[in-house]
């Protein structure tokens, strides 16, 4: 339980720092996710408008 403690003590310390490692990890995280998103959505949409068109 101790260390759990230590953890999350370790955890808070780093988020309030001005160059936080978890930070930049969730922000690259995100972007990674929108990317992937954006990409794989992109010819989805264009199928979509091609169904509603009737040419596909």
């Amino acid at each position: 339980m101790e260390r759990l403690g230590n953890l999350a003590a370790t955890f808070v310390e780093d988020v309030n720092k001005e160059d936080s490692m978890i930070i930049k990890l969730f922000g690259n995280l995100v972007n990674f996710l929108f990317k992937f998103l954006l990409w794989a959505g992109i010819p989805f949409f264009v199928y979509v408008l091609l169904e509603f068109a009737g040419l596909f």
